[in-house]
């Protein structure tokens, strides 16, 4: 398989041997195999020495930005905020503000009560209130006090909390990377002998078992040391569980002026700490918004529901961090040498995205933090890098390949004045300078622009065809199809298009278009006979088509001609499948119209020269006023029959103007026209309209529609007895509206019911009370409502009245 476009051009020209193909390939897989150990190993050292860390910082914080999780309700923070201090007084308080703040916190019973405020150092001013905190200290019982790092002149020092006071201790340092971010704590700071376990670690232990901090999910122990002695271990990177506010937090001032409900703090972590603008102690974390940092208060909630859920993210272990960094890289290789270059191109950027989102998801679903940047390096770098490389020796060996081309005599002519690639004024320089490249790329295209043009022009010619065309071989199998006929028969015609698939027969074309395809395989036996295997030299008569009706009933015309070659004979036949369903259409409406022509409108007429001709004869001749009574109902008759008709073709018309109307309106409209003809039948008529004004507003054209309601309310006064009902009801369907006009008349048997919309068709013509109609009426009801996109239906039954719905889309 052609690896290169180099060797896909070489074995489309078919004059590259064997052997030199091998050269090339060998060649491809050497260049292959250097670029890509490079670039592993470019990406290896990206990994290894960190030059990617602001990258994957970026991405770890996109992924702990968008993975979501509720806070716990067990944390609750009570904020040294600005209203607190504005009603207390600048910072710091006095002691006894704290003493009483913790008397009421521990009345409620919480688990446990970190205070995140530094009192390292006595109060000198206020010695009685150090001993009031003291004492609120030791009857709750549960406080835990954080430890101060701060420099001192023999390098890091630590300051424990006053003594005496009896309290947990942990410390609060953050750690935050180097471009300022807080992103993790570790578990375990301090000097040699004197390690601290954190303030969170502390909170989360406090009154349960002993568990050392290495028994949590974390990262380590690393043991980094400073140059001061300081060591830190056990990383905790932290899935924050939202932005700055997310935990449940109550004011100081709440707390003191006794506002919050009895037993609010039981058995709940209560934090203790500043929130007020000011106090400096706030950092940017990853899921920080529009500048705002998050207090130190909150970064020490967050840590400690990352304890109790042990839901640190961690990262992924050496083996399976290398599997993720270098698959990738490795896959992207192999897309670029296998495949094509678009899908290359698509498979390197999927490799891209989803080597992103398997960061993202890792964070997001395992708490694994896998880090990306090195892995996308390798994946963007190998595309372009190899297709430069692919493009230089394709551009070679084209160069070289017309070189051979352009010395054999007579197969390109190459203009007076543009030189020979191989002449002794170019040398091989010149066969690689641009000039010469232009100048071999214009022979090329002046050898493919005459087959081109003409492909294109019989491609455009088939297309351009107005029905649907193929073009069979001798043999009967499909070689070429115009749209319209893929269109046609898609499950024979699918795979014209892939040149490995066999090609398919006219014979299954004809089974798949055709519900009785006999006829058209008999057509196309004898086009085959006639073409095929009748003797050229003589003319013969080309067999006229064959009409046949559709899968989807439409009628088509099946017809076939010789495709003939430069010699005469054939190589092939066109077959062409024409829809004649509007040719039909045209004949069914003639024929209807030389019928009312021809009967329905001359039957009146004649019994009017009837009538006159009666009128001649004294003996027979008919009263005066019988004479006009007559004449004037077969005039009316003809009159009806002309508007019916003139009604008819206008709703058959193409064009309609459609205007928003209130349906509701429309059917009061057709109504009105018929309460006299109801009164004079002695017959109630009842209007329902059961929707909004609003909802029954749609696009139609009034006056059609109600033309074709009153038809039907027409229909149902005339046919019903006295003393009856006719109801006619506008109400909503899910797919619109709905009107249904309902007598109480004879019904109409089910038998009968098929006849209803056939033109001319009158189902009691027969009976001798039947009303006079032109059998136009529902046909012209049946256009209307169809070419508003609705359709009508009927329910009755021989002796239950009968019920017209017509549905109509909003």
């Amino acid at each position: 398989m052609p690896t290169s476009l180099a060797q896909l051009a070489a074995r489309a020209l078919g004059r590259v041997p064997a052997r030199m193909m091998a050269g090339y390939q060998r060649r491809t897989l050497v260049e292959w195999s250097l670029l890509t150990a490079a670039v592993l190993a470019l990406v290896a050292a990206c990994a290894v020495l960190g030059w990617s860390e602001r990258a994957d910082k970026a991405v770890y914080d996109l992924s702990v930005a968008a993975q979501h999780h509720a806070p716990g309700d067990e944390i609750v923070i009570v904020a040294i905020d600005d209203p607190s201090i504005s009603a207390i007084g600048r910072w710091p308080w006095r002691r006894w503000v704290l003493a009483d703040l913790i008397d009421r916190i521990a009345a409620d019973a919480p688990r446990v009560i970190g205070v995140d405020v530094i009192l390292s150092e006595p109060d000198a001013l206020h010695p009685e209130d150090d001993r009031a905190l003291a004492g609120s200290m030791a009857r709750a019982g549960n406080v835990v006090l954080p430890a101060l790092a701060e420099a001192g002149r023999d390098g890091l020092l630590v300051r424990y909390p006053l003594t005496g006071l009896g309290s947990e201790v942990g410390h609060i340092n953050i750690a935050v990377d180097l471009d300022g971010i807080a992103r993790q704590v570790f578990l375990q700071e301090g000097l040699p002998g004197r390690q601290l376990n954190h303030f969170s670690a502390a909170m989360v232990g406090f009154g349960k078992p002993p568990r050392p901090v290495s028994a949590y999910r974390h990262d380590g122990p690393e043991d980094d040391r400073g140059a001061d002695g300081w060591t830190r271990d056990y990383r905790l990177r932290i899935p924050f569980a939202g932005p700055p506010g997310t935990f449940r937090q109550v004011s100081v001032l709440d707390v003191l002026g006794g506002t919050l409900p009895r037993d609010f703090f039981r058995g709940k972590s209560v934090l203790v700490g500043a929130t007020a603008s000011g106090l400096g102690d706030v950092f940017p974390t990853p899921v920080s918004r529009n500048g705002h940092g998050m207090s130190g208060v909150e970064i020490i909630a967050n840590a400690m529901q990352t304890l109790q859920r042990d839901t640190a993210i961690v990262t992924l272990p050496a083996p399976w961090f290398w599997l993720c960094t270098l698959l990738p890289v490795l896959l992207a290789s192999l897309a670029s040498l296998t495949l094509t270059p678009r899908n290359a191109l698509l498979v390197t950027v999927v490799l891209l995205a989803g080597t992103l989102a398997a960061s993202l998801l890792l964070v997001v679903l395992g708490h694994f933090w896998f880090a990306p940047a090195s892995a996308v390096l390798g994946c963007s770098l190998l595309y372009p890098l190899w297709s430069w490389r692919r493009q230089e020796a394709a551009l070679q060996f084209l160069t070289d390949e017309l070189a051979q081309l352009e010395q054999e005599p007579g197969l390109l002519a190459m203009p007076a004045g543009e030189g020979e690639v191989g002449s002794k004024s170019g040398g091989k320089s010149d066969r690689k300078s641009g000039r010469n490249l232009d100048t071999r790329m214009r022979a090329v295209y002046r050898m493919t622009t005459r087959l081109r043009d003409m492909r294109q022009f019989l491609a455009d010619g088939l297309e351009g065809l107005p029905e649907a065309t193929v073009i069979c071989d001798r043999g009967g199998r499909v070689l070429l199809a115009n749209r319209r006929g893929l269109l046609l028969a898609p499950r024979t015609l699918g795979p014209l298009g892939d040149m490995n698939a066999p090609r398919p027969g006219i014979r299954e074309l004809i089974n798949e278009v055709f519900v009785q395809p006999k006829a058209g395989l008999d057509y196309w036996d004898q086009l085959c006979s006639v073409y095929v295997e009748a003797d050229a030299a003589h003319p013969v008569q080309a067999p006229p088509g064959v009409e046949l009706e559709a899968r989807d009933e439409h009628p088509m015309l099946l017809r076939g001609a010789p495709l003939r070659s430069d010699t005469g004979g054939v190589a092939g036949l066109i077959v062409s499948v024409i829809d004649i369903t509007q040719v039909r259409m045209a004949e069914r409406r003639r024929e209807e119209s030389l019928r009312f022509i021809s009967h329905d409108m001359r039957s009146p007429q004649s019994s009017i020269l009837a009538l006159i001709d009666l009128q001649n004869e004294p003996g027979r001749a008919l009263p005066e006023a019988a004479l006009l009574a007559r004449i004037g109902e077969h005039a009316n008759r003809t009159l009806e029959l002309a508007d019916d008709f003139i009604r008819l073709a206008r709703a058959e018309a193409t064009h309609l103007n459609f205007i928003e109307v209130d349906l509701a309106g429309v059917v009061l409209d057709a109504t009105d026209e018929l309460w006299a003809l109801a009164s004079a039948a002695r017959i109630e008529l009842k209007v329902e309209v059961d929707v909004e004004e609003e909802q029954s507003q749609l696009l139609a054209e009034p006056v059609l529609l109600v033309r074709a309601i009153a038809n039907l309310v027409s229909n149902a006064i005339k046919f019903s007895p006295p003393q009856t009902t006719v109801t006619v009801r506008l109400y909503r369907v899910p797919q619109g509206l709905a009107i249904d006009v309902a007598d109480q008349g004879r019904g109409i048997a089910e038998q009968d019911q098929g006849r209803l919309f056939q033109p001319f068709a009158r189902l009691r013509d027969t009976e001798q009370d039947a009303p006079a109609g032109s059998g136009l009426g529902l046909v012209f009801v049946k256009t209307v409502v169809e070419r508003h996109g609705g359709e009508i239906k009927l329910t009755s039954a021989a002796g239950a009245g009968a019920t017209f719905t017509i549905f109509l889309p909003c």
